[in-house]
């Protein structure tokens, strides 16, 4: 199956991230996605809808240790260029240059064992050897973050931390040329990129100097009940399709059930599954990120179509009493 989504941007619904690296936010996203792929390719079993949002999931962790690497790719390279300088015996080596070998965050990035044996279990070559790689390190020494931090009053792990996570921000965040290449590696990628741009900045933010090369990168699940919470919610909306074909004909009274945009059709059975199914989940928490999942994945329009249906939809279940959650 494969699901080749628009670019997806990081998700503001004003909720609280989670400080783990899969949170709820991207499991609905993968959900939604794997079950509109399971219908686009025949619905077939749901063993191998299983195995898509398994490999989905992991592929978005995977981007985020590949994207940690790419500070640590800057630094072996600023450090390559320093030593055959020496080895030259050049007469002026870039000062800039010189602190960024020496950045104490990125030597504690580097020396990180997480980070270290992904990096060891997977050929990054693709990544270090790219012209992209070289083109942002020469861009890195002329930015405005690198001049800034020149006027540091001192030179310190917090200091040096600071200018990575601006770099980062400014050079990957902002390229697409790395979303390119990203997206040749993993078709995954470049879809989950920015919502994972966001974790990678969290996890630079909460380096601490000392931590050495023990320091904690984000689990993949904050905890064992959300990864039983992202199979669920694929089972869960499989077997909402029937409902969700009549509900929709039912109150689809502006629109034509046959014309709809087929993902938010789904977007519609994940939400309805979801507020059936987790009764800790508040309703207003489903309806906003189905609502901002509409807006991100589809049409302009379905937003506001999304959260009209939803709205219908809860109506008619709270007068069933089949639905016992307030808003």
């Amino acid at each position: 199956m494969e699901f080749v989504p628009k670019k997806v941007v990081l998700l503001r619904t004003g909720l609280t991230v989670w400080i783990q690296m899969i949170n709820r936010v991207l499991i609905r996203l993968k959900v939604v996605q794997v079950i509109y792929a399971y219908y686009q390719n025949g619905g077939q079993k749901t063993a191998m809808a299983d195995r898509e949002l398994a490999q989905s999931i992991d592929s978005a962790y995977s981007l985020y240790k590949t994207l940690l690497f790419i500070p640590v790719a800057w630094a072996r390279q600023i450090r390559k260029s320093v030593a055959r300088q020496q080895r030259m015996n050049a007469p002026h080596i870039s000062r800039k240059e010189l602190l960024l070998a020496d950045n104490r965050f990125l030597a504690q990035l580097e020396s990180n064992v997480e980070l270290d044996a992904y990096i060891q279990s997977n050929d990054m070559e693709w990544l270090s050897q790219s012209d992209w790689l070289m083109d942002t390190c020469s861009r890195i020494l002329e930015s405005d973050a690198m001049e800034e931090y020149l006027q540091c009053e001192k030179f310190d792990f917090e200091s040096d931390k600071e200018l990575v996570r601006k770099l980062y921000k400014e050079f990957v965040e902002e390229s697409e040329d790395l979303d390119s290449l990203l997206e040749e590696q993993n078709i995954y990628w470049n879809g989950d990129k920015e919502l994972i741009d966001s974790f990678v900045v969290k996890t630079i933010k909460g380096f601490e100097d000392g931590q050495v090369s023990e320091q904690p990168l984000k689990s993949e699940f904050k905890d064992e009940e959300d990864r039983q919470y992202a199979i669920d919610l694929l089972h869960y909306g499989l077997l909402m399709a029937d409902e969700r074909e009549k509900v929709v004909a039912a109150n689809c009274r502006r629109w034509d059930p046959s014309r709809l945009a087929f993902l938010d059709v789904i977007i519609i059975q994940v939400a309805m599954a979801e507020m059936l199914n987790f009764p800790r989940i508040p309703l207003k928490v489903s309806i906003n990120e189905y609502v901002e999942l509409a807006k991100l994945l589809s049409t302009p329009a379905s937003g506001s179509f999304v959260n009209g249906m939803l709205d219908t939809i809860v109506k008619d279940l709270k007068a069933q009493g089949r639905l016992t959650k307030e808003l």
